[in-house]
Parts: C-alpha cells; structure tokens; sequence
C-alpha cells in the first residue's frame, strides 16, 4: 500500500482534504482513483489505513478507516552529524540514513568542506533535504521524520556534546567493543568531508570523546560512510 506523508491531524472516518504535495503525488504522478487504499502518516507516530474518496484539481480527500500503532523507529537515537557534500551525493546520504534510521542530521563544516552555503543558497537547499528525508520515510516506513538541523562549524558541534557514546568514522588501533554499541540509548555518530579530517580535527574530537569507529582499515567515500556505519551499529545491536 502507498504511503504518504502530510503534516494533519487525522480523526477516524472524518473526511480530510490532503495537502498539496500529497494530492499532486496522487493525483497527477501515481494517477490513483477513488476507491483506492493508502496509508497516512504525520510525523506523530502511527499511521493511518485510508480510502480515496474524491479527487479534485488541486485536492484529494481521503477517509481514514483505522489507525495503527505502528512504530518502526530503532530503539537507539543515533544523531547523524556530516559535511555538505557536492552534487547528488548529499541527497544520496540524507535518503539512506534516513532508510537506516538515523534519528536526526546535523550538517557541519569542517577545514576540508568543498561545499560551503550560506544565505539563500542554503534557504533554498534545507527544505529540498527536508524533502529527501521526507520521501524516503514514505518509502521505507518511518513515521517520525528526521530534522535536519543548519550547519554549524565542527568546533561549535563537539563543544554542545553530552555524556552519549560519541564516535567518529576513522579507523583506530583499537576496535569499538561491541558491548559498547548494545548498552547505549543515544549515540552520536559523525562522519566526515570528501577529504577527510584533519588530524587537528580528530584530535580534538578525541579530547572531546569521540571513539573512532570504522568497517576494518577501508576509507569510505564522504556519502557512502554514513549509512554503512549506521547499518554496522544495527548489526552490532542486533536490530
């Protein structure tokens, strides 16, 4: 069954008129018809069963039939902090930590960044991310969405840090145990720009906590080591 995503409350079997991003994706791409079956989610947790019942030109209604309880978010937050990275490949990363489950995005600069935003550069790009993390929930079944928070400067994001299990993606002599991975409830994972970190940078994120954390000695690409580490985090844990 499609899912779609549209920021409402909904009450069951109270007719509701959908938003104009999930009409148009119904209407116009997927091109459904009344009668047809959905699921809704708000981002609140849960999701909702409905039925199409009219489609306009601008709006779809649907009747919500049966809410469920439905919660697929990891039982550990993991906190994803990277670089912007060029081109398709930043999209790339956001949509499958997002089909990992990463609980949050905190974009961040560092000494190596090539992709630097700022004023309406980064107004225009913040809500097409939003968007990315957005679909991706729709299709891989999330019903909380993740934010994605502006960058702030590799210092200014080591210094907020709490107690969590902090890790860094950079191979180090010693491997994380996994026991480290199954007792932890929060964990903040940050990986790094297209030409790593510096070893200023990976000091200080040392001094400040971070465990480095790899796959083995294998230098991942920029987009590719976000989701790779989140998938080991899950094995290690089991979930």
């Amino acid at each position: 069954m499609r899912r779609f995503f549209d920021n409402q409350n909904f009450q069951l079997d109270s007719i509701v008129e959908l938003g104009e991003d999930a009409s148009h994706h119904i209407s116009k791409v997927l091109r459904m018809q009344p009668g047809n079956e959905i699921t809704l989610f708000n981002g609140k947790g849960g999701e909702w069963r409905a039925r199409i019942e009219a489609i306009g030109k601008r709006q779809v209604q649907v009747l919500p039939l049966e809410f469920q309880q439905t919660d697929r978010t990891p039982s550990c937050a993991v906190h994803l902090a990277l670089p912007v990275i060029k081109g398709d490949r930043m999209d790339y990363a956001l949509q499958k930590g997002t089909e990992l489950g990463a609980a949050s995005f905190q974009l961040i600069t560092t000494s190596r960044t090539e992709v630097r935003l700022g004023g309406g550069r980064l107004d225009k790009r913040l809500p097409h991310w939003q968007q990315v993390v957005t679909s991706a929930c729709e299709q891989c079944g999330m019903n909380r969405i993740p934010l994605i928070h502006a960058p702030l400067s590799l210092d200014e994001y080591l210094q907020q840090q709490n107690d969590t299990l902090k890790l860094i993606a950079h191979p180090g002599e010693q491997p994380l145990p996994p026991a480290a991975l199954q007792d932890a409830s929060d964990i903040q994972l940050l990986t790094g720009p297209e030409g790593g970190f510096s070893a200023e940078e990976l000091e200080h994120a040392g001094k400040r906590g971070f465990r480095p954390f790899a796959l083995g000695q294998r230098v991942l690409r920029a987009e590719t080591a976000p989701s790779a580490l989140l998938a080991a985090i899950w094995m290690a844990r089991g979930e």
